[in-house]
């Protein structure tokens, strides 16, 4: 590529407007972004606002509201770790405990991240815009 060859790339670019409208229509795509997440957040205070006066005025069950159905349900039900541990140590009681590996960024410091490369999984790609 000779000095000509050079200066006619720069000065393309510098007249092309393309770059100048992908970047415009970037900038718009994430300014919708943002400006529908505020909607749904919106939104979504609305609707834990009415389950949350369903919850108030209902006890579980299944209630038919027009041509809807309405389940109120019981929480979900959990061990809390920390007082069972206490008293039923793993020591003491295996047989309540499983044993999982640990999450992939403390196995890639502890093996290697080569050694764990092949039974990695990635998830969706995403963007997040802030």
């Amino acid at each position: 590529m000779t000095a000509n060859d050079t200066s006619t790339i720069e000065t393309t670019e510098a007249v092309n407007p393309d770059g100048e409208l992908r970047q415009g229509l970037f900038a718009a795509q994430a300014v919708r972004i943002v400006e529908l997440q505020a909607e749904i957040a919106s939104r979504q205070e609305e609707i834990d606002n009415l389950k949350s006066l369903i919850l108030d005025s209902h006890p579980v069950g299944t209630y038919q509201a027009g041509n809807l159905k309405v389940q109120v349900k019981p929480g979900a039900r959990r061990i809390n770790a920390g007082t069972f541990e206490k008293a039923y140590p793993a020591t003491k009681y295996p047989g309540a405990y499983q044993l999982r590996p640990r999450p992939l960024s403390q196995l890639e410091k502890l093996l290697s991240a080569d050694a764990v490369a092949d039974y990695a999984m990635s998830g969706k790609p995403m963007v997040v815009v802030s």
